[in-house]
């Protein structure tokens, strides 16, 4: 796979809807299956071959990093952007531009996906968000295979977007120049407006540790005992 981009992994965010399980290490750290849930979050895209990583930290910043130095003793290569205050996911971003080559796939610390991650960058070489059809609410319309509108305010659209995709850097030069920001809302619905969004439909299969509830189904799922044989 030529030009395999960067893996940009959101993990700055306080947790807050987890209430004490994040008082002492931040979200994508929480045990699940006896070791932090990141680790699986990373192995998703190493066991692709995409080991070029970029954490975006903030809150409990040290957990993570001295946890995972330099990645070479999982046979990856990371770095990490730090937040000294809270900037939003298009703040973040902006902050971590000059180690995230011309383009990077951008996903959360807290979601998992076993998914083909390899294909997905080679067959997009351009802008590309990956949805689902909504569940319970929606945020962005499809139409011959592009994004047409992305809009968060309106939850009656057919499709939500699934947590990744694959961006150009040169997008960041949509947010503005300071302060907190949604890179979702200024730059995937900018580039929706353009017709510069293509959209890859993807099946509701991932896991998650974003509240308690979704928490207990993800350790339900992944702390499941193996079968003897």
């Amino acid at each position: 796979m030529t030009d395999a981009p960067i893996i940009a992994v959101l993990c700055g965010g306080f947790g807050t809807r987890l209430g004490g399980l994040t008082r002492d290490v931040p979200k994508p750290m929480i045990a699940v299956g006896g070791r932090p849930y990141l680790e699986r979050v990373l192995e998703s895209f190493a066991s692709r071959g995409l080991r070029n990583v970029v954490l975006l930290t903030g809150y409990k910043h040290e957990v993570i990093e001295s946890h995972f130095g330099d990645g070479s003793s999982r046979g990856m290569h990371i770095e990490y952007s730090r937040e000294s205050e809270p900037l939003g996911t298009g703040g973040a971003l902006r902050e971590a531009e000059s180690l995230l080559g011309e383009r990077f796939v951008l996903t959360f610390g807290d979601v998992l996906r076993l998914f083909d991650y390899d294909r997905f960058v080679e067959q997009h070489p351009d802008n590309c968000l990956a949805v689902y059809p909504r569940i319970y609410t929606g945020n962005t319309e499809v139409a011959d295979g592009r994004v047409v509108r992305f809009d968060k305010r309106a939850p009656e659209l057919p499709y939500i977007d699934a947590g990744f995709s694959v961006m150009h850097t040169a997008n960041l030069d949509m947010l503005p120049s300071k302060g907190a920001c949604s890179f979702e809302e200024i730059v995937y619905a900018t580039l929706a407006r353009r017709g510069e969004l293509a959209a890859e439909i993807v099946d509701h299969d991932f896991y998650d540790i974003g509240t308690p509830d979704e928490l207990a189904r993800t350790r339900s799922a992944l702390e499941k005992p193996r079968k003897k044989h």
